[in-house]
């Protein structure tokens, strides 16, 4: 039996990720894309990446995102897929 991922489309603002990586397509035009924290490593540490990363017009990126962390994608005609198995993204992570 084939597993079915859940794909979003258009912009996202905080959706919780259930599998470790997104693949993050667009079209016509570029978006960005940034993963914040399900808890808090530290307490200046809100995001992955230090910075959006941008995925031109009219390509594919596949992201790490990790489970149970929060993904924004800003911009449109774009769609972001669960992809990959779902790991313990969560392990070892805390607030202060």
């Amino acid at each position: 039996m084939a597993s079915q991922s859940t794909v979003y489309a258009g912009a996202i603002s905080a959706q919780a990720w259930a599998t470790d990586k997104a693949m993050i397509s667009t079209g016509s035009n570029s978006v960005t894309a940034q993963v914040i924290l399900a808890g808090k490593p530290n307490e200046n540490t809100d995001t992955i990446y230090s910075a959006p990363i941008v995925i031109p017009a009219n390509n594919t990126r596949y992201m790490y995102i990790g489970v149970g962390n929060q993904l924004t994608i800003v911009g449109s005609n774009s769609t972001a897929a669960e992809v990959g198995t779902a790991s313990s993204a969560n392990s070892g992570v805390y607030n202060i």
